[in-house]
């Protein structure tokens, strides 16, 4: 059917008719051209179309969060867990905010002024922050539905305890085992931030 040496099939990458020698200088020469490419694009300055973009909007995000904490405590001469529960889930959120905002903010401005995408430990820490950020905020939303619910149907506050510490530790400390041990187990490193 087919000779040994030979396959019949027309490719760029078929060198079955080549000797083990000219074989070998044929994937070296491959090889080389892979790792030039490889250090060409570790050395290559990002230039991303909407880094500044993200800079800007970062920016006015962080300033919009600090207008309306700045605001609520003018308003609210009170001690914060005195508040209204409302007035307390619009602070968290802005805090919320400007730590997410804050994060994504201090990588884009390491990578415009390195010009480089960090390496992927470095990465995995912006991660575990930007998502710990994140899921602060979607547990918050989550928390701030269920008190809505509850008061709803039962016509009464939902008890969360003194400073709502109860609160606080299912924001912030869940996501944070959570990612701690995904970053340690690898799972973070370049992930699209």
């Amino acid at each position: 059917m087919f000779n040994r040496n030979e396959t019949g099939l027309s490719s760029s990458h078929n060198y079955t008719n080549l000797t083990t020698s000219e074989n070998a200088t044929k994937v070296e020469s491959l090889n080389t051209t892979s790792i030039n490419d490889i250090e060409f694009h570790a050395q290559a300055k990002v230039w991303q179309p909407y880094e500044f973009v993200s800079l800007v909007l970062a920016t006015c995000s962080i300033s919009v969060c600090v207008l309306v904490i700045t605001l609520a405590f003018k308003k609210n001469g009170k001690t914060f867990f005195k508040w209204k529960r409302a007035q307390r889930f619009v602070v968290m959120t802005s805090t919320c905010d400007i730590l997410f905002y804050g994060v994504q903010l201090i990588y884009n401005i390491n990578v415009t002024v390195s010009g480089r995408v960090p390496p992927p430990a470095i990465c995995s820490i912006y991660a575990v922050f930007l998502l710990e950020f994140a899921y602060a905020q979607c547990n918050l939303g989550g928390i701030a539905a269920a008190t809505a619910c509850y008061y709803i149907l039962k016509q009464a506050e939902l008890d969360l305890g003194k400073y709502d510490w109860k609160m606080f530790s299912y924001m912030f400390v869940y996501p944070a085992i959570i990612l701690v041990t995904a970053s340690l187990n690898g799972g973070m490193g370049h992930n699209g931030l």
